[in-house]
């Protein structure tokens, strides 16, 4: 079984989130995983062409890492999307990959949505169908459910609802604070159960999905150790350079 772990956090390799993601793969037995950094690669805007739904039928006709990343989907059985929460959405690195995967799809019908269910724009490769996706997310926030209504729309519109697997992450910023060590570490071997199931299964049991969805702290126990939060982040702008450093190399 192949899995392909896309990492759409600026950040790259110091991503909170690709923490969890990482937890969740090691609970898969003998299993071949790669990892795309997205921010490392060249990945244009689309430009509404709908070229991919005409003349160049399913092939877009930007030239870039999008044509790799498509045929590595292709190639995957589990397509992991490992994301933080930027402004209630995906960040824009993501995003831009999400809408160049565009000539995998059909052309829209006409549908209306009426049906909860509906897949407004149907694969274009019926193996697709096969292949399973999970999209891990955390955020900065105190609990995640008034704050991922947007991506959980969104991916609902585009694989239809039950169509994925999410795994939403409150308090993010305690993976790198170097506070609630002991809950951290509890939650990540949470996630590693997570991907012991999924990998069995091909989905999160409802107990252990209760578990993963319990904020590390309370709400007064992450404002407490959020009253720091400007100590955690580089205060001037030669921090910020350095902090970037290597990410597009």
């Amino acid at each position: 079984m192949k899995i392909l772990l896309i990492n759409g956090s600026p950040r790259g390799g110091r991503s909170n989130t690709l923490k969890i993601s990482r937890a969740f793969v090691s609970g898969f037995d003998q299993c071949e995983t790669e990892e795309l950094d997205i921010c490392r690669l060249n990945i244009l805007p689309c430009r509404g062409c709908f070229s991919c739904w005409g003349k160049t039928a399913g092939s877009c006709v930007l030239k870039d890492d999008m044509d790799m990343i498509r045929l590595k989907i292709r190639l995957s059985d589990i397509i992991i999307e490992s994301f933080p929460l930027y402004f209630f959405g995906m960040p824009s690195q993501i995003k831009a990959m999400t809408d160049r995967c565009l000539p995998m799809m059909l052309p829209y019908s006409g549908k209306t949505g009426e049906n909860s269910e509906v897949l407004f724009h149907e694969l274009r490769d019926k193996e697709m169908k096969k292949k399973k996706l999970v999209v891990i997310s955390s955020c900065g926030y105190a609990e995640t459910k008034t704050m991922y209504p947007s991506v959980v729309n969104q991916f609902d519109l585009i694989c239809g609802k039950g169509g994925y697997t999410s795994i939403f992450c409150a308090q993010g910023e305690l993976f790198f604070s170097g506070m609630a060590e002991r809950q951290s570490k509890a939650y990540l071997a949470l996630v590693k159960e997570a991907g012991r199931e999924f990998c069995e299964t091909g989905k999160i049991s409802g107990e252990l999905r209760r578990k993963l969805d319990k904020p590390l702290l309370s709400p007064k126990g992450f404002e407490t150790v959020t009253k720091g939060h400007s100590e955690w982040f580089p205060v001037n702008s030669e921090q910020i350079i350095n902090t970037s450093d290597n990410i597009q190399e």
